[in-house]
């Protein structure tokens, strides 16, 4: 008898994979949750083994916070239907902020043919590690800002420019936003001066993680961010505002035991024949302004 005959062999190749596999049975329970998983989400196994995939994490509140909810559509889909499915969706950290993920799942069946569970494996997204270590060169030369691990302010004004020069020799559009979190200062007097620094850089990341590779995002000011939407015109940039208006009001920060919801303001602006950097930005605020103005965790765009 090979050594490789015994199951618990191929357990443990599955349990150190650093792709995230979990596993559920026919009662939708969590039964497996490897290392991948661990660390890509931030929930330990014993964080989630035994609860419905929809339901699995009590928190500090006694309250069911879902891990997966998102893909675990794709993995009931097959648990139903008995057929591999595939997709590429947002998954909340357990720190708060939204990482894109792509998703593979596929039934479980046992020797009769009848399906008993499903598995599904889930990895960053190939990009996201493209980006992650364009990341890291980048903070040595100290073009990232410290608080929100963002481009700094120089850096995103350097690629404004940029992009306006690119504008100029070949009419490429892009569009800028103007992004603030919101109720920022009351949560500073509700828990002090040391929460603004987790809320700033998740709100960071989960808006970074969300834009496309060839989009930036950068600090602003004080509490602000700049995002540049390159070959992105008029038509198209509310819509773009709008899904990372939602991506950020599904994100959190947690802080002394209590999870925080965040919301942010959006302001956007395109460019427009004759603009230079200080018109489209100043648009941008303005967008921001009727943003905040209105209530906040919502989208404005001027034309002109």
């Amino acid at each position: 008898m090979s050594e490789f005959d015994d199951p618990a062999v191929y357990r443990t190749v599955l349990e150190s994979l650093q792709t995230g596999i979990y596993v559920v049975d026919a009662n939708q329970k969590i039964v497996f949750w490897n290392e991948g998983a661990e660390k890509i989400t931030g929930y330990l196994r014993q964080d989630v083994l035994g609860h419905d995939v929809k339901q699995t994490v009590v928190n500090s509140d006694k309250v069911y916070k879902p891990v997966l909810v998102e893909t675990s559509d794709t993995l009931l889909a097959a648990l139903r239907n008995g057929k591999p499915a595939m997709a590429d969706l947002p998954i909340l950290h357990k720190a708060g902020h939204r990482i894109f993920v792509r998703v593979r799942a596929v039934p479980i069946r046992n020797a009769h043919g009848s399906i008993i569970g499903a598995a599904e494996s889930f990895e960053e997204n190939p990009a996201a590690s493209e980006w992650d270590r364009r990341q890291n060169k980048l903070a040595d030369y100290g073009c990232l800002d410290a608080v929100s691990g963002v481009l700094s302010q120089s850096m995103i004004q350097s690629h404004l420019r940029e992009s306006l020069a690119t504008f100029s020799q070949h009419a490429v559009p892009f569009s800028i936003l103007s992004v603030a979190v919101d109720n920022l200062e009351h949560l500073r007097k509700m828990y002090g001066l040391g929460i603004i620094a987790p809320i700033l850089r998740v709100v960071a990341q989960t808006i970074e993680n969300s834009l496309r590779p060839t989009d930036f995002l950068g600090r602003s000011g004080e509490n602000e961010f700049l995002a540049i939407l390159t070959e992105c015109a008029f038509a198209e940039v509310g819509l773009v505002a709008e899904r990372l208006r939602k991506m950020v009001s599904q994100s959190h920060v947690q802080w002394w035991g209590k999870e925080i919801d965040l919301t942010a303001s959006f302001g956007a602006a395109s460019l427009l024949a004759g603009d230079d950097i200080d018109a489209i930005v100043k648009r941008a605020q303005q967008s921001l302004q009727h943003s905040t103005i209105d209530g906040g965790d919502r989208v404005t765009v001027l034309g002109a």
